[in-house]
């Protein structure tokens, strides 16, 4: 198998899938997941990493085998949701959209990539296109039959209501990049993947969508979640009245070993 389990962490004798929901995220050197019940509870977690195979039968194999390793059955689940994080998005009003030119809309911002995935967005009207390895995706909807592709920035809409009273900013951190996503008055306002050199460079990207978008008022809150460390959040901080480390929804969990998890690096697939 070329993927490797990197952390698992399990409820012993939990083993119905009823109405629980499986997230996956995928990265370019391997994938998390987890299992949700409809309540918030927090009842596995597994992080693989390794060299995805180039082949569809490959990574459906892999793929297969990993859950199967974690005791995960492919089927019985309310939802099944695959999160790509992806570096090359475009926002496509519905209206516009179409699906022979997913490749032409990345290249219109720049892109490079050769191939393109799409999915739609009914609270905002629009279809995402964005980067992705069609034939790895392609392999998670054989594993896992009826497997919902999204990317992180469809993903991150999910917290528009958090900003019906006051205005959000979302930053997903990543090596080298962050995802963000502006919202005021329940309303998305922005959304983009920046790419940065060094720390002041990542500061600058934030701090000028908070300006530009009006979302410096007294009670703006900044969520930053993803590969955020002790200096990020410090030098951050300073500049909104409340800064959190968002860990999604589900904070509950019957298995201690779950402690031990920064649950806010993994926010993608746990809300």
């Amino acid at each position: 198998m070329a993927y490797r389990c990197k952390t698992l962490i399990a409820t012993e004798g939990d083993s119905s899938t009823q109405e629980k929901r499986l997230s996956i995220c995928l990265v370019a050197d391997g994938f998390s997941f987890s299992v949700t019940s409809p309540q918030g509870v927090l009842h596995t977690f597994g992080e693989v990493e390794g060299q995805h195979a180039s082949s569809i039968t490959d990574a459906t194999r892999d793929i297969k085998a990993v859950f199967a390793e974690a005791g995960i059955r492919p089927l019985g689940y309310k939802s099944i949701e695959l999160v790509v994080v992806s570096d090359e998005n475009a926002w496509v009003p519905d209206e516009l959209y179409s699906t022979v030119a997913n490749r032409q809309y990345l290249r219109l911002l720049g892109g490079s990539s050769a191939t393109a995935v799409s999915c739609p967005c009914k609270q905002l009207g629009s279809t995402m296109v964005f980067s992705a390895n069609d034939h790895l995706v392609m392999a998670f909807k054989v594993a896992l039959p009826g497997v919902t592709v999204i990317n992180q920035h469809v993903k991150l809409t999910a917290l528009m209501p958090r900003s019906a009273s006051h205005p959000v900013l979302v930053a997903h951190w990543r090596k080298g990049r962050v995802d963000l996503a502006a919202m005021s008055e329940g309303r998305y306002l922005y959304g983009n993947t920046l790419s940065f050199s060094n720390q002041e460079e990542a500061v600058f990207h934030v701090v000028e969508v908070m300006k530009t978008f009006g979302m410096d008022t007294p009670d703006a809150e900044l969520l930053l979640c993803g590969n955020v460390d002790r200096e990020l959040f410090g030098r951050l901080r300073p500049y909104f009245p409340t800064t959190t480390l968002y860990s999604g929804s589900a904070t509950q969990f019957l298995n201690p070993d779950f402690k031990k998890l920064h649950t806010y690096r993994h926010a993608l697939i746990l809300f």
